[in-house]
């Protein structure tokens, strides 16, 4: 993915890599990574609305890289130098001294999708910086303009699908409010602080300033296809007691899930919550209250022998293939993959050291700081 490689310009990325992703099953959900185009506003003389419409022509936009950001696509189409070169990243214009709206940019993407029957379609966005306005097929998607660089979206688009199955999404992603002054200190100025987004990228230390404060569609738009009962965020807790040999036999793991589930029906619903893990499950049957969120916790499961997951250089990384579905009658409505790390992370105060100290598997660790300067 070209915007992997451009690590100056999207080094966010990195802080969200550390988590784990859901796997994205092929029948139920898709990424939109191709495709796009965009512009800047000053450049665009309508709105969302007519932007989104499938007429409104964009062939003469400039091809975005999605995920990416704004500098990522600019750098991809040449519109500026490298910086990794010499001095080149001074000759990027900086937001603090153009004005946010340099940066400020229209994404437009076609695509095709309908809805049959009970089917419920989710447009999910995994971070935008800084804020968004999403428009579809010309009606706002987004009744508030969502703000966070850090905050996930998701939004049930099935009213707003075109009958034909050919869709247009606009998006407009706004830079920070307060994008701060890179006068080399330690995050600039410190304002972009102000808001949900990275302070670094105003400059940090030996890292130079990101001119345009990584603004853009940087993590992944997915759409996504359920029944009436979407099943969202599942949360794996691992508890393992006790000091763990990283070889050998083990005593018992406790595994202990929860979900979100989102009843669309205008009709209360009731069904199974289904976890199933190293050939074992545990369930719980519910009925969900009409176009509620309700978040629901699955019977403890106890995972015989379990293997663990240990830090490089410790052990074993052992991951365990996890699904949830939410089934009703016999029809899965909704169901999540996800591979599991069992392991327990704990931090205590070490009275003989003064100092903070953490265990993984009544293991301690030891942790240092590396510094990349060269």
């Amino acid at each position: 993915m070209k915007m992997i490689k451009s690590a100056y310009l999207f080094l966010a990325y990195t802080l969200v890599s550390l988590f784990m992703a859901l796997p994205v099953a092929a029948q139920q959900k898709y990424e939109l990574n191709s495709g796009w185009t965009c512009a800047n506003i000053n450049k665009v003389k309508v709105g969302g609305a007519q932007l989104s419409r499938s007429d409104y022509p964009v062939d003469q936009w400039m091809k975005a890289t999605v995920p990416g950001t704004v500098l990522t696509t600019l750098l991809d189409n040449k519109k500026v130098p490298d910086p990794f070169y010499g001095m080149n990243n001074k000759l990027i214009k900086d937001i603090y001294h153009t004005g946010n709206a340099h940066y400020t940019y229209w994404f437009v993407k076609s695509f095709d999708q309908v809805a049959k029957g009970d089917e419920q379609i989710w447009l999910q966005f995994r971070g935008v910086n800084y804020k968004t306005e999403i428009f579809l097929n010309g009606k706002k998607v987004n009744a508030q303009i969502h703000e966070g660089m850090h905050l996930r979206q998701q939004y049930n688009i099935t009213s707003l699908l075109s009958a034909n199955g050919h869709n247009r999404l606009a998006v407009l992603v706004y830079p920070p409010d307060f994008p701060g002054d890179s006068n080399g200190g330690q995050g600039g100025d410190g304002t972009i602080a102000k808001g949900l987004t990275t302070q670094y990228t105003a400059g940090w230390d030996w890292i130079q300033p990101i001119r345009d404060r990584n603004t853009g569609i940087w993590d992944k738009v997915t759409i996504e296809k359920t029944k009436v009962v979407n099943l969202q965020n599942p949360h794996v807790v691992t508890l393992v007691p006790g000091k763990r040999a990283v070889e050998g036999a083990q005593q018992p793991a406790t595994i202990k899930v929860s979900a979100e589930l989102i009843n669309t029906s205008t009709k209360p619903v009731s069904g199974t919550l289904v976890l199933t893990m190293a050939g074992k499950t545990t369930q719980t049957k519910i009925t969900l209250p009409a176009q509620k969120n309700t978040e629901v916790q699955l019977p403890q499961l106890l995972l015989t022998n379990p293997k663990l997951w240990w830090p490089n250089g410790y052990g074993e990384q052992n991951l365990y293939p996890t699904r949830l579905q939410f089934i009703v009658g016999t029809a899965v409505s909704d169901e999540e993959n996800l591979n599991v790390g069992v392991r327990q992370i704990e931090t205590a105060f070490n009275t003989h050291t003064q100092s903070m100290e953490t265990t993984i598997n009544g293991q301690r660790l030891y942790q240092r700081r590396q510094l990349d300067h060269f």
